[in-house]
């Protein structure tokens, strides 16, 4: 089966033959990994500069940190929006003024702000093209004698 997905994906089989160390044309002019025990302090402490120079380089990725921030402020900011406009206080077990809500202000002046933005039904929101506000759909016609009227069709029909 894993010669079949292989070949799907256009792999093909290695036909080199395995490394050989023993007879490797390019001979190595240092000894690597180097024995520590045997270096001066002077050398460790340049091979620890120039490797911790290499993995500081090769540890910076610009795309990862800069969806990591993305994140990381977009879960700051909803556990704030959340904590601030929508968390109820007065329930909390943690909040050490039991009962009392330490952002209604803002929370009733937001709500002002908004009106009835997320309403439902579209009927309840209705706007004229000037940006005036229409009389909702069963306004006051209907709440001056209208529900007798209403009742009395609903009645009929129904008997």
């Amino acid at each position: 089966m894993l010669r079949f997905i292989n070949r799907l994906l256009g792999r093909h089989q290695n036909t080199l033959p395995p490394f050989d160390l023993a007879r490797n044309r390019f001979r190595v002019k240092k000894k690597w990994p180097p024995t520590f025990s045997e270096l001066t302090d002077k050398q460790k402490f340049r091979f620890e500069r120039k490797f911790k120079r290499r993995i500081k380089a090769k540890s910076i990725n610009p795309l990862w940190n800069k969806w990591t921030k993305i994140a990381q402020w977009s879960l700051i900011s909803f556990v704030a929006v959340y904590g601030v406009l929508f968390h109820d206080f007065r329930k909390d077990p943690n909040n050490p003024r039991l009962g009392e809500q330490p952002f209604e202000g803002l929370r009733a002046r937001m709500w002002e702000i908004l009106g009835n933005f997320y309403t439902h039904s579209e009927g309840s929101m209705a706007i004229e093209r000037g940006g005036q506000r229409r009389v909702p759909q069963g306004g006051p016609e209907r709440s001056l004698g209208g529900e007798g009227e209403e009742e009395g069709k609903r009645g009929a029909g129904s008997r």
